[in-house]
């Protein structure tokens, strides 16, 4: 259960506020927050109280709108988060009707798709001892000195870290530890665990229930369970429907897009000595796409696997592979040729006439397996991803054909929720021609090539008739969400109260409306956004609706 309102809570509101107002701030003199110091002054040496409070006031609001002033605030919200207990979890007996539904028969599995089916809850157990459990303790690093941009981006990257994303960012480093896993009926002896997870985990430190990965190579016992060695264990905090990834990967899947699969997890952890044996809660356990991932879905060895973090994707950087290799973090081994196609690509990208681009695009980018997965971005609405953050989105590239596809990754804000971008109804109505937020010269590009164009508007028309259809999702949501609906209950009241009004709906005036619940997310209905894109990306299709362009300060 989350107590009280947790740093990622706050730090939204930074950033929405920053957002909106970062293209004006540069445009204020430095004379402004002179003069406040001036007239603060001013009001010591004149003992003016109330001049001295508006002086103050002030001199706040004037800081406040300092790019390393707010990186400066974030932090400080984190480490004051991070130095304080966490809430213990609530000592829950396990109703009869919540055990008869888990899925315990691990032992037996053999397969990846038998471990990954939406419908297993597989019952879990970490076991630390004192000093394992301090081992997962995240560890200070330098932040990133200035983290939202002037074109209201926010920096994702930060080069004193060894994992991209917001928490390296705000200066936390997470280190591998080991812990004691049963899943199901099979046990495992001190495997290497430590969180994930940046927003997710960030949100999550003032209680136990974290974001989980478990890698079963490491250690002093490599092994493999169900054809994996990794387990990504999502918490699922920043998802009030707990039906995000599930939903998302299965429309990408049916697309015909390689995607992960997911099943969900009731996760129970044991600290010695500290508590035993208690609940964490709901978890969706989501596969990890890697070497092993690749191997099964594409049917071939080799495949070289990227995790980007980049507003400016293929960018030309030069010739040198370590000017890139941060930026696109890749997850295998890479051969020389492999690191060369993609520097090849990005000098393409960047430095080529549009005549020569639109010639030799399609020897680089799989033209129609990238039309198909962007009209799956733009149709869920999908903006903590490419579109917008420039993460969460999975590059492969194809060992014989030496063409890169993309697969999504970390759908947990799509169906139009990531509340950081514009409003509901601006996200709902978004330009199918312009989806994307800011200065992208490759989508830019791409838009411009007549075969891509015609690709991408048969695959939003196909999909949109197919697959986005709102009785067929919601009926889809409903049936997972039967499922899952008694753990869920189980976790806590405040948990199934966003639940059940993301699958509801909102009332008699289906409007946006605050939670009831002590939080900064407006929770909306799956309904309603089924409903409201269906029909706008409909419109637009047939030219009737000119579609809102977003942008970082909202739409246009």
């Amino acid at each position: 259960m989350l107590h009280g309102v947790g740093l990622f809570d706050r730090s939204e509101v930074l950033f929405k506020h920053t957002m909106r107002g970062h293209r004006n701030k540069h445009r204020r003199s430095r004379w402004v927050r002179r003069l406040m110091l001036a007239g603060l002054a001013a009001a010591l040496l004149t003992r003016e109280l109330l001049y001295l409070a508006f002086c103050a006031a002030a001199t706040g609001v004037a800081f406040w709108r300092v790019p390393w002033f707010q990186t400066w605030l974030m932090v400080q919200i984190m480490t004051f988060e991070s130095l304080r207990s966490p809430v213990l979890p609530p000592e829950r007996p396990t109703a009869p009707d919540i055990a008869a539904r888990l899925s315990t028969n691990a032992s037996s599995l053999v397969r990846a798709a038998e471990l990954f089916v939406p419908t297993n809850i597989w019952d879990v157990h970490l076991k630390f001892a004192p000093g394992e459990w301090a081992g997962l303790t995240p560890v200070p690093i330098p932040p990133v000195p200035v983290i939202l941009q002037s074109d209201g981006s926010v920096v994702l990257r930060n080069p004193n870290a060894a994992r991209n994303g917001l928490a390296g960012v705000l200066g936390i480093h997470l280190p591998w530890s080991t812990c004691d896993l049963s899943f199901g009926d099979v046990k495992l002896e001190k495997v290497a665990v430590r969180f994930k997870g940046n927003g997710t985990f960030v949100n999550s430190q003032r209680t136990y229930k974290r974001p989980f990965k478990i890698d079963l190579s490491k250690g002093a016992k490599p092994g493999r369970f169900a054809e994996r060695s990794v387990l990504n264990f999502h918490n699922l905090v920043a998802d009030n429907s707990c039906l995000s990834d599930t939903l998302g990967y299965e429309f990408y899947r049916a697309a015909g897009l390689p995607a992960p699969r997911t099943a969900f997890a009731r996760l129970r952890m044991t600290i010695e000595r500290s508590f035993e044996n208690r609940l964490l809660g709901l978890y969706l356990l989501v596969e990890n796409p890697d070497a092993e991932w690749a191997s099964e879905m594409f049917g071939v060895e080799g495949m070289a696997i990227f995790k980007p973090v980049t507003c400016e994707l293929f960018k030309y950087l030069g010739d040198d592979w370590q000017a890139y290799e941060g930026i696109y973090d890749p997850k295998t081994k890479l051969h020389r040729w492999q690191q060369q196609r993609l520097i090849d690509l990005s000098r393409l990208v960047t430095q080529s006439d549009n005549a020569s681009f639109a010639k030799r695009i399609g020897e680089f980018v799989d033209i129609g397996q990238f039309a198909r997965f962007l009209a799956c971005e733009v149709l869920l609405a999908n903006y903590d991803g490419i579109l917008n953050t420039g993460q969460n989105f999975i590059l492969y590239l194809d060992p014989y054909g030496g063409r890169f596809g993309f697969v999504p990754w970390d759908l947990d804000h799509s169906w139009g929720e990531f509340p950081l971008t514009g409003t509901f109804e601006q996200r709902a109505h978004a330009s199918i021609w312009h989806p994307w937020l800011g200065d992208n010269l490759f989508f830019e590009r791409m838009f411009m090539v007549p075969e891509f164009r015609h690709l991408y508007r048969n695959e939003l028309q196909r999909l949109r008739s197919a697959l986005f259809v709102p009785e067929t999702l919601g009926q889809r949501a409903a049936s997972v969400a039967e499922i899952i609906r008694p753990f869920v209950a189980e976790e806590s009241d405040e948990k199934l109260a966003k639940f059940e009004l993301v699958l509801r709906g909102l009332g008699e005036q289906d409007k946006p409306r605050q939670s009831t619940a002590q939080s900064h997310q407006p929770i909306y209905s799956y309904k309603q956004f089924f409903a409201a894109r269906a029909a706008s990306v409909e419109r637009q299709l047939l030219g009737r609706e000119t579609g809102i362009v977003l942008s970082r300060g909202g739409g246009r």
